[in-house]
């Protein structure tokens, strides 16, 4: 199965859990392999065409979200990746953890 995402202006395309959605009262509550499945649909299964970047928004903290992301990227061979985040004290620990925990480990640099 092919997905294609919807491209919001000239150079920027948005996938999203609900675009697959029948209604917009319909709600999404996944987890485990259920969640990290679809982060891998997202990632793997999209037409996202020619990338010069891929913007991936999360939620906050080192969750399995991020392992797997960051588990698919290694395995793609990214240049890099650009972790961006609130000047809140708890919000600039989490990326820290991030970097230590999931992109030194996967050897994906800070650009």
């Amino acid at each position: 199965k092919q997905w294609y995402q919807r491209r919001v202006a000239i150079t920027a395309g948005v996938m999203s859990i609900d675009f697959l959605l029948s209604s917009e009262e319909d709600a999404v509550i996944w987890r485990g392999a259920k969640k990290n499945g679809m982060i891998k649909e997202f990632l793997c299964s999209v037409d996202w065409g020619e990338l010069d970047y891929l913007i991936v928004d999360t939620p906050p903290g080192t969750s399995d979200e991020h392992l797997a992301i960051v588990s698919l990227f290694k395995q793609s061979k990214v240049n890099g990746a650009v972790l961006v985040t609130t000047p809140q004290e708890v919000a600039l620990s989490d990326v820290k953890k991030e970097k230590s925990t999931d992109c030194d480990s996967a050897l994906i640099p800070l650009l």
